[in-house]
C-alpha cells in the first residue's frame, strides 16, 4: 500500500513538472479600485504584441511562454481608464507577479502608466479585501501565519484583534464564546469534534495549508444567522497556474518534554504513531454482544461461581478488558513534523484545469510535572476562608499525532464558467496519561492517607469536508453572476477505553480501595459521529450600473442537516475474593486476580477475583438531527459619491431535535422560523479611510449536547453536567461602529466600537437543588457586551529611512460583558455569601488582550524575522458551587520569536522560539483578598528549525 502510494506521489509530481512550460509568466489579478471586486473579461496583453489573454471569474490572468527581457503591459476594460505597467524586468523560468487596481474612466483621467517597481509595493490581499469589505472584518494570510510560526488554524486567530483561544482549540471573538462564533472551511459551515462545543476545534486544520483566515465581525444577509462574535472563514490553499513543488521538514525541542526518559503515556498500539488505534482498544466483542452483555451485572458472580458455563463467561468477559491502569514510562523523542505540497495547471480540451495537493504529518509531545491541582468551596460566610475539598500534585503526558491531507481542483469550462472541487482530510489523535495524588479530606475518611489517581485517554478526532462549488457569469443577463457549492462534511471523535483508577495509601506500605469513598476502576467508551450535508446558492445582479458599478442586488439560500450519534459505554472493574490492592496495579488487575481464580472445594464453587460489571446507563447516549434552510435578500447600493448601503435580511428555519437513548427522558425540540435584518453604512472619508456603521439581529442555538436530556461527570471533582431539553435560542441585537484608516499598502490604523444585548442567553449554572454538585445549561433573561478595539500597523519608516525594513503591528481590545444569573441559584449563592454578585461575566471573556509584533524583513538577503507577543486579561473558566466565588485563568504573557532565511535557489530555513517566557498556566479564587490556586502547570519552552524547499 505505502509502496502505491510512494509511486502515485511520485507520478503526480513528475507528471507536473513536465507540464510546467520552461518559460517567464506575468501573472496576477485586477481589482476594481473603489468597490474591492475582481473584474472578470479584462483584456491583457503585452504592448506591441498579440500575445495577451483576459482575466477569468476570478479576475486572474496568467501570460506564460515568455522569454527573459523586459516587457509591458496594457490592462483594457469598458468604462475603465487604462492601465499600463512599464518596466516589467522578468527572467528565465521566473513568474512575476503584478496585481492592477482599475479605476472608472473619468473625463480627467483615461490612461494611467506607472512602473513595474510601483506595482511591486502594492497592499497585502487582506487588507485590501478589508478595506473594500462590505462589512467589518479582520484576517490573517499565509504569510503572517509563517512569520508568527504558527502551527494551526487556531494558534494563528490568536494574532486577529478580539480574538482569544481557549484550551488551544476554540476561538472566543469579542469576549464571546463558541457558541457565538462561525466557523466555515471555504465559505462552507464546519460542524465540532466536539459534543460539548459549538463551533470546530481549530486545532484540528494544519497552518502548512492555509491561505488565509478572515473573520467577519458584523452580521450581512448573506452569513449565516448564529454568529455574534465572529464568523471565521478559514481558505485553504488555491490552486497555481503554474508548477509549484514544497517540501519541508521540522524539528522541535521542549524544554520540559523532549529527551524525558519519565515521560508517562500508555500501552501502545501498532498505530499510535499516525494518531489512529488499532482495535486494541476497542471494547471487547464478548461484552459488546448483545446475548451476552446482559449477564455482566453487579450479581452476576453469585450464578457464575456455580455454573460452568456462566462461570465460563465471566472469565472470558472479565479478562478480555485491558489490564493496564497506570501509566507507562518512556523517553520521548522531539517534536517533528514533514510536509509536502504539489500544483500546477494544464489544458483539458483547451481548456485549464488547476490542482494542489498537500499532505502533512506531525507529531509533539507535552509533558508537565509540577502540576497542582485543587478544589475550594465556602462553607461558613463568617469563617476565615475557603475550605479545601482535595489539593493534588499533577502529573500529564500528551502525545499528539497528526496526519492531513487537502487536494482542491478547478476547471474553467469558459471564460465564463468555472467547477471546482475541494476536499479537506485530518486526522489527529491526542493520546494522555496522567497522575494526581495528594489530600483529599472531603471524601478521604482517613487524615494520614493519600488519595492518588491515574486516568489513561487515546482520544482521536477526524474531520473530512468534501465540497462541489461552481462559479457562472451570464454575460447575456448584464454579467449576473452566480456562486453555488453543495457538500458532505464527516467529522468524529472517539474515546475508546478510557480508564480510571484511584486508590489509597497511608505511609508507603497501606494501600487500600475504598468504593465507599470514591469510585472502583472505570473504563469508559464514547463515540461521537457528525454527518452534515450542505448547500448554498448566491446570485449577484448588478442593477443601476450607469450610476455606479458596484451596484448589485444579492439573493441565496442555505441548507444544512446535520446527524449526530452519541454513545457511551461505562464498565467497571469490581472487587471480590481476590487479592486486595497491595500497591502493585500490575498484581491487582492481572489475569491471576481476574475472573475466575480458583474453585473452593469445601463450598462446592468457582472462587471469583476481580470482575467487570455493565454500568452503562441509556441516558448517557443520545441522537439528534439539525436541519437550518435559510434565505436571504439584499442590496448593496452606492447612495451618493462617498456613501454605501448595504442592507436586507435573512430568513432561517431552525429544527433541532434530540432524543436520549432512555425513552422515558423528555426529548429536546426547537422549531422556529427567525427574521434577521442587517443594515451596514460605509462612508468613504477619503481614498484611503472609511467610517463604517452596522446594526443586525442574529441568534445563538444551543447545540445538540446540550438540549440533550444527557449527564456526564469528570472524575476528580465530582460535577456532573446535565442538558436541558427545554433550552430555547438566544436574540441578540448589534451595534458597531468603526473608523480605519489604510496609510500606505500593507499599513493599517482602525478604531472600531462595539454594543450587543442578548435576549435568553444561555449559560452554564450550578443546580442548587441536586443532591450531588451539578452543572446545567440554562436560559437567563439578558446579557450585555460591549468593547473597544484598537489595530495599528505600520513601517516604521515615518520615524526614520534608517528603520524602513522594520514594521510594527499590535492589536488591543478592552471588552466587559454582564449575564444576569439564574434567580434560583442566586438566591442559593446569596445565602451563603451576601457578598455574592447578581451577574458574572460571559465564560472566557477576558476584560482585554493584547497582541504585538515587530518584523523585520530584508529581501536582498532573503531575511525575515518576527517576534510576537499575547496576553490575555483574567477570563472566567468555570462557574462555582453556591456561594464559592468562581474560577477564573490568570494572565499568561507569550512570547515568540521566529527567523527565517533563503538560500541558495529554493531552500530556506526558520529557526524559532515558542512560548519564551514560559508562563505559568494558572486558574484561581479570589475571595477576602485571598488568592486560591485551583490549577497550575507550565508547558516549556520549544524551540524549532525547519528547513524547506520550494520551487513557485
Amino acid at each position: 500500500m505505502l509502496r502505491n502510494i510512494t509511486a502515485l506521489l511520485l507520478s503526480v509530481f513528475i507528471f507536473s513538472y513536465h507540464l510546467d512550460v520552461q518559460a517567464g509568466t506575468l501573472r496576477g489579478q485586477v481589482t476594481d479600485s473603489k468597490t474591492g471586486e475582481t473584474l472578470i473579461g479584462v483584456n491583457v496583453f503585452i504592448d506591441g504584441t498579440s500575445t495577451g489573454t483576459a482575466t477569468d471569474l476570478d479576475g486572474y490572468y496568467s501570460i506564460e511562454g515568455l522569454d527573459a527581457g523586459t516587457y509591458t503591459l496594457v490592462f483594457s476594460y469598458i468604462s475603465y481608464t487604462t492601465y499600463t505597467v512599464t518596466d516589467i524586468e522578468l527572467g528565465a523560468n521566473e513568474t512575476k507577479v503584478i496585481d492592477v487596481l482599475l479605476s472608472e474612466l473619468t473625463t480627467e483621467l483615461t490612461t494611467v502608466i506607472i512602473t513595474a517597481r510601483q506595482v511591486d509595493n502594492n497592499a497585502t490581499a487582506i487588507l485590501t479585501q478589508q478595506k473594500k469589505s462590505i462589512n467589518v472584518q479582520d484576517g490573517i494570510s499565509a504569510q503572517e501565519i509563517a512569520r508568527f510560526g504558527s502551527s494551526d488554524a487556531g494558534e494563528s486567530m490568536k494574532k486577529v484583534t478580539g480574538a482569544s483561544l481557549v484550551d488551544g482549540k476554540y476561538v472566543y471573538v469579542r469576549g464571546l464564546g463558541d457558541r457565538y462564533s462561525n466557523t466555515q472551511l471555504n465559505g462552507q459551515n464546519l460542524p465540532s469534534t466536539d459534543p460539548y462545543r459549538n463551533s470546530t476545534q481549530l486545532d484540528i486544520i494544519p497552518a502548512n495549508l492555509l491561505d488565509n483566515i478572515v473573520t467577519a465581525k458584523t452580521f450581512t444577509p448573506d452569513q449565516p444567522g448564529n454568529f455574534t462574535g465572529g464568523n471565521v472563514n478559514i481558505t485553504t490553499k488555491s490552486f497555481p497556474d503554474k508548477f509549484t513543488l514544497g517540501i519541508s521538514a521540522s524539528a522541535g525541542f521542549n524544554d520540559q518534554s523532549s529527551f524525558q526518559s519519565d515521560f508517562i503515556g500508555m500501552s501502545r498500539g501498532k498505530l499510535d504513531w499516525l494518531g489512529f488505534d488499532d482495535g486494541g482498544r476497542d471494547l471487547p466483542e464478548v461484552l459488546a454482544d448483545e446475548d451476552t452483555r446482559p449477564n455482566f451485572i453487579q450479581s452476576f458472580y453469585l450464578t457464575a461461581r456455580t455454573n460452568d458455563s456462566l462461570a465460563a463467561l465471566l472469565d472470558e468477559g472479565s479478562k478480555a478488558i485491558n489490564p493496564n491502569m497506570t501509566p507507562i514510562s518512556y523517553t520521548s523523542p522531539v517534536n517533528h513534523g514533514l510536509s509536502f505540497s504539489v500544483g500546477n495547471e494544464f489544458k483539458i480540451r483547451e481548456r485549464p484545469l488547476g490542482f494542489i495537493l498537500g499532505l502533512n504529518y506531525k507529531r509533539d509531545y507535552t509533558l508537565y510535572t509540577d502540576g497542582t491541582s485543587a478544589q475550594w468551596q465556602l462553607i461558613q460566610f463568617d469563617g476565615p476562608g475557603l475550605n479545601n475539598n482535595f489539593n493534588l500534585t499533577d502529573i500529564n503526558g500528551v502525545e499528539n499525532p497528526q496526519v492531513g491531507g487537502l487536494l482542491n481542483l478547478a476547471y474553467k469550462v469558459t471564460d465564463n464558467n468555472e467547477i471546482g472541487f475541494n476536499m479537506l482530510y485530518n486526522h489527529d489523535a491526542s493520546i494522555s496519561a496522567r497522575e494526581q495524588y495528594g489530600k483529599y479530606p472531603s471524601v478521604i475518611s482517613n487524615s494520614d492517607a493519600i488519595f492518588e489517581t491515574r486516568t489513561l485517554s487515546f482520544r482521536e478526532r477526524q474531520l473530512t469536508s468534501l465540497q462541489l462549488t461552481g462559479k457562472h457569469v451570464i454575460a447575456k443577463a448584464k454579467d449576473i453572476r452566480i456562486e453555488w457549492s453543495a457538500g458532505q462534511v464527516y467529522s468524529n471523535q472517539l474515546e475508546p477505553d478510557l480508564r480510571f483508577f484511584a486508590n489509597s495509601v497511608v505511609g508507603d506500605t497501606s494501600f487500600y480501595i475504598n468504593p465507599s469513598e470514591y469510585p472502583q476502576p472505570y473504563h469508559f467508551w464514547r463515540y461521537l459521529n457528525d454527518d452534515q450535508t450542505l448547500g448554498k446558492l448566491d446570485i449577484f445582479i448588478p442593477f443601476l450600473t450607469e450610476k455606479d458599478k458596484g451596484n448589485k442586488i444579492k439573493l441565496g439560500g442555505f441548507y444544512s442537516s446535520k446527524n449526530r450519534d452519541f454513545t457511551e459505554d461505562r464498565w467497571q472493574v469490581v472487587a471480590r475474593d481476590g487479592e486486595s490492592y497491595n500497591g502493585n496495579p500490575d498484581d491487582y488487575f492481572g489475569p491471576a486476580n481476574t475472573g475466575v481464580i480458583g474453585y473452593d472445594d469445601v463450598l462446592n464453587r468457582y472462587i471469583i477475583g476481580n470482575y467487570i460489571v455493565d454500568r452503562t446507563v441509556g441516558g448517557n447516549s443520545y441522537g439528534g438531527n439539525e436541519t437550518i434552510i435559510a434565505g436571504y435578500g439584499m442590496f448593496i447600493y452606492q447612495l451618493t459619491p462617498l456613501l454605501k448601503f448595504i442592507g436586507g435580511a435573512r430568513a432561517e428555519y431552525t429544527d433541532i431535535s434530540v432524543s436520549s437513548a432512555d425513552t422515558s427522558k423528555e426529548a429536546g425540540q426547537i422549531q422556529v422560523t427567525d427574521f434577521l435584518p442587517s443594515v451596514n453604512l460605509i462612508y468613504a472619508l477619503n481614498e484611503n479611510s472609511n467610517l463604517r456603521a452596522s446594526f443586525s439581529q442574529t441568534i445563538a442555538r444551543p447545540n445538540l449536547r446540550e438540549l440533550a436530556p444527557f449527564f456526564s461527570f469528570e472524575f476528580i471533582g465530582g460535577e456532573t453536567y446535565l442538558g436541558n431539553p427545554d433550552l430555547e435560542r438566544t436574540n441578540i441585537t448589534n451595534y458597531d461602529l468603526r473608523w480605519e484608516l489604510f496609510p500606505k499598502p500593507g499599513e493599517l490604523i482602525a478604531l472600531s466600537a462595539y454594543y450587543k444585548t442578548f435576549i435568553n442567553p444561555i449559560i452554564k449554572v450550578y443546580n442548587p437543588t441536586a443532591t450531588n454538585p451539578e452543572i446545567q445549561f440554562k436560559n437567563v433573561d439578558e446579557a450585555i457586551v460591549y468593547g473597544l478595539e484598537f489595530e495599528f500597523r505600520k513601517n516604521l519608516s515615518f520615524i526614520s529611512q534608517k528603520l524602513e525594513k522594520f514594521s510594527f503591528g499590535t492589536n488591543l481590545s478592552l471588552i466587559q460583558s454582564r449575564v444576569d444569573l439564574d434567580s434560583l441559584e442566586l438566591a442559593v449563592n446569596q445565602s451563603l455569601n451576601p457578598s455574592f454578585s447578581e451577574s458574572r461575566p460571559f465564560q472566557g471573556q477576558s476584560p482585554y488582550l493584547v497582541n504585538a509584533n515587530l518584523n523585520y524583513f530584508h529581501p536582498d538577503l532573503g531575511l525575515d524575522v518576527t517576534a510576537s507577543f499575547n496576553v490575555f486579561g483574567p477570563r472566567l473558566t468555570e462557574v462555582s458551587q453556591a456561594g464559592t466565588p468562581d474560577i477564573y485563568e490568570q494572565p499568561a504573557p507569550a512570547l515568540d520569536l521566529f527567523i527565517k532565511k533563503d538560500f541558495a535557489e529554493n531552500y530556506s530555513v526558520r529557526i524559532g522560539g515558542k512560548n519564551l517566557l514560559n508562563s505559568k498556566l494558572l486558574k484561581t479564587i479570589e475571595y477576602k483578598d485571598v488568592e486560591y490556586t485551583v490549577q497550575s502547570y507550565t508547558v516549556g519552552r520549544t524551540y524549532s528549525i525547519t528547513l524547506s524547499y520550494n520551487i513557485q
